[in-house]
C-alpha cells in the first residue's frame, strides 16, 4: 500500500549582512517552525594573501583550509582500521596492492572529504589536531 504525504511548507529564510563588518554576515532561518541562526565569517589573510592560521589552543577551534592535511591524518589514523572508511579499498581488485599504496590511499580520499567539509561544512579540532569533527 503507497503512502501519500501532504505538501510541505516552503522554508522561510532571512539573510542579512552587516554592515559594521565587511567580514561578518549573519542569517536567521526558519525551518519546520524551529528558529535557528548563525553567522558566517570569512578566513583572515595576511597582506600576501595566505591565510593566517590560529593559534593552537587547547579548546575546539575551527581548521582552516591551510590545515586540511593534518586534519585528515588524524581521521586516517582513527579510521586507519575501520570497515566502512576502508570499504573503497579493501576490495579483490586491490589485492595485488601493497599496504602502503592502499593507506595511502585512504588518507587521499580522508584528505577530499576533509577539504570538501572546509568549503561547504565545517571542521573542527581539539590542540594540535588530537581529535577532528566534520559537520
Amino acid at each position: 500500500m503507497a503512502k501519500t504525504f501532504s505538501p510541505v511548507t516552503p522554508v522561510s529564510c532571512n539573510y542579512t549582512v552587516d554592515t559594521k563588518s565587511s567580514t561578518l554576515k549573519s542569517a536567521n532561518i526558519r525551518v519546520n517552525e524551529v528558529p535557528a541562526s548563525f553567522r558566517i565569517l570569512k578566513q583572515k589573510t595576511n597582506g600576501a594573501g595566505a591565510t593566517v592560521l590560529p593559534p593552537i589552543t587547547d579548546g575546539v577551534r575551527v581548521v582552516t583550509a591551510a590545515e586540511y592535511k593534518q586534519a585528515a591524518e588524524c581521521l586516517a589514523q582513527a579510521f586507519g582500521q575501520d570497515d566502512v572508511a576502508r570499504y573503497f579499498i579493501d576490495v579483490p581488485d586491490r589485492e595485488h596492492w601493497t599496504e602502503e599504496q592502499k593507506w595511502a590511499l585512504h588518507v587521499e580520499i580522508l584528505e577530499y572529504i576533509t577539504y570538501a567539509h572546509i568549503l561547504k561544512g565545517l571542521v573542527t579540532t581539539v590542540g594540535d589536531f588530537e581529535a577532528v569533527a566534520l559537520w
